[in-house]
Order: C-alpha cells, then structure tokens, then sequence
C-alpha cells in the first residue's frame, strides 16, 4: 500500500509556516492585523470549498444520476428513436445546469470567505517556500 503525502493549499501553508517561522523576514500574522484564531478558520474554510469542488467521484456520481433521471420518465412512454434523442438532450441539458450551479455556489462561497489581509499574509508566506 502505498502512503499519500496530503498535497492541499492548507497543508502547505502550514509547513512552510512551521519550517520558516523564526527565520527573520518572515511574515508575522499581527503585522496583517489578523488574529491566529481567525486565520486558522479561514484555511480550514477554503479548503473545506475547495475540496468540495475537487470530489471527483461525488461529481461524477451526481452527474451519472441527473443524466439518467430522463430515461426514467422517458421508459413510460413508446420506445423510439425519438424518445432516446430527447432523453439524451434532456440529460445533457440538466447536467449544464447542474454544473452552473454549482460553479455559481462555489464562487459565491470563495467571495463570501474571501479576506484581502489573509490572502495577501498566505502570498507572502508561500514566497518563502
């Protein structure tokens, strides 16, 4: 079995935090007036948004349901030619709007989270790395 090191934006800001911490020049939470309380919130927020938006196989399983959701009512009907174009469009059409949504949902969140004094204190931590 082999042992996946996690790779995600909150993992790697910590370590490059703990590696350079008490070296001189490094950014200092109190000098972007954030409190560690808060910036420890806003980390696990965004990637708790960001990892939403990554579950491929939540995606894929959404999107396999919505897309055979047209099926199911078309199989109450004759079966024709027709019917199956229908249902194909049908299941194409409520997948983009699924996708929309949820794109919408994710960038209202990320707005919704979004502090310029964290981000600007994660830019300057992540050039030290």
């Amino acid at each position: 079995m082999q042992n996946n090191i996690l790779d995600d934006m909150e993992h790697r800001i910590r370590k490059v935090i703990a590696a350079n911490r008490d070296k001189q020049g490094f950014p200092r939470l109190e000098d972007y007036g954030i409190e560690e309380e808060d910036f420890d919130d806003y980390l696990f927020y965004k990637q708790a948004v960001i990892d939403d938006v990554d579950s491929l196989r939540k995606k894929y399983t959404v999107y396999s349901i919505i897309f055979i959701i047209p099926f199911l009512v078309m199989s109450f009907y004759e079966t024709t030619i027709t019917n199956l174009f229908i249902a194909i469009g049908a299941g194409a059409a409520l997948c983009l709007i699924y996708y929309i949504i949820t794109v919408l949902i994710n960038y209202i969140r990320m707005k919704r989270l979004h502090n310029e004094n964290i981000e600007r204190y994660i830019e300057d931590v992540l050039k030290f790395e």
